[in-house]
């Protein structure tokens, strides 16, 4: 399985509604809202990466309210 967290800055007035719509979203594990420089953190997870990132700009950067994102992929190390 993979992951990876995007950081997103959004606009005030829309951020409840992203976080509802994101919730939506195959697979989006969670969206929180939360203080510091970004708004608005997701947790995605999928079996491919290419597909995590690929929804990720196509369903989540796009949406109306986010002003920009960072994509942070988690890496995992063999135990």
């Amino acid at each position: 399985m993979e992951t990876i967290y995007i950081l997103a800055k959004v606009d005030a007035s829309h951020a409840e509604s992203i976080i509802t719509t994101l919730e939506k979203v195959e697979g989006v594990k969670f969206a929180h809202a939360v203080t510091g420089p970004y708004d608005v953190l997701i947790c995605m997870e999928g079996s491919s990466m290419a597909k995590l990132l690929s929804r990720s700009l196509k369903e989540v950067s796009r949406l109306e309210g986010i002003r920009s994102t960072e994509t942070l992929v988690a890496i995992k190390f063999d135990e």
